[in-house]
Parts: structure tokens; sequence; C-alpha cells
């Protein structure tokens, strides 16, 4: 998905941070994306074309956005934390085999009532991961 960089500096503004020429070129890599990458393969996309790039820069300012709700953090079956730049609502499949995270769109699921002596007041958010094999490790 193409976001313009107007737009991503203004997704940025509106969490509350600065909309440096370094967390767009950041920020736009990953909105690219739908393999749900690390830091560190961020870093090895973006390392030629912005070589002052540092991957402790990447990993703070993913770790940031993921904190200010501008993208996801997955962390599920990974050694490191996994990147989505999709936080709109939707789900993921993840192969316990090869570790690949697939979107799950326009999948329903039922709300989910807890029980009131847990003490959880409201839900706002609910994330349904399914674990499994995908088609490609089956064979």
């Amino acid at each position: 998905m193409h976001i313009s960089k107007r737009d991503l500096a203004e997704k940025i503004r509106s969490s509350g941070l600065k909309p440096t020429a370094q967390r767009i070129a950041i920020l736009q890599n990953l909105a690219a994306r739908k393999d749900h990458p690390s830091a560190e393969a961020v870093y090895r996309s973006l390392r030629d074309e912005h070589p002052s790039l540092s991957l402790n820069t990447i990993h703070m300012n993913l770790e940031s956005f993921a904190a200010k709700g501008v993208i996801l953090k997955v962390n599920v079956l990974h050694e490191s934390a996994r990147f989505d730049g999709d936080n709109g609502p939707h789900h993921h499949f993840v192969c316990v085999r090869c570790k690949k995270i697939i979107d799950l769109h326009n999948v329903r699921v039922p709300k989910i009532k807890i029980p009131r002596e847990l003490g959880a007041a409201k839900i706002f958010y609910q994330h349904l991961r399914i674990n499994g094999i995908c088609e490609a490790c089956q064979g």
C-alpha cells in the first residue's frame, strides 16, 4: 500500500511524535510491506537508501510507533519483535514451523465478555491469533 509522505507525516504528528525524515522513511517502509518484519529486516531494506539510519534508531522508532498505536507490535513465536504497519482491525495466522505471519482481514470473532470478578472494565480491542501450519510447510 502506498501512502504519501505528507499523510505519513500527519499520522506521526497526530500520535504526538515529531515527523522526522527518518521516521517517515521507517513508517513508509513498514506500510508498504505485508511480511510483518523485525527491526533488523526494516534496517536491511533501508540501509542503502538511508546510510545514516542505525538499527537502534529503527528499533526505537518502531517501539515508539507501537506504543502510540501507529503500528502493531506482533511478538508471536519469534526471537525478536515483529511489526505490522496495518493497525486496522484484523487477526493473524502464525505458522509454527516457518513462523510466517498472515493477516486475516474480514474474519469476525464474537465479542468476548470478561467476568466482572477479573476486574476488566471495558474491552476496546481484541485480537485473535491462530497458530497452525501453513500450506507451504504442509507439503
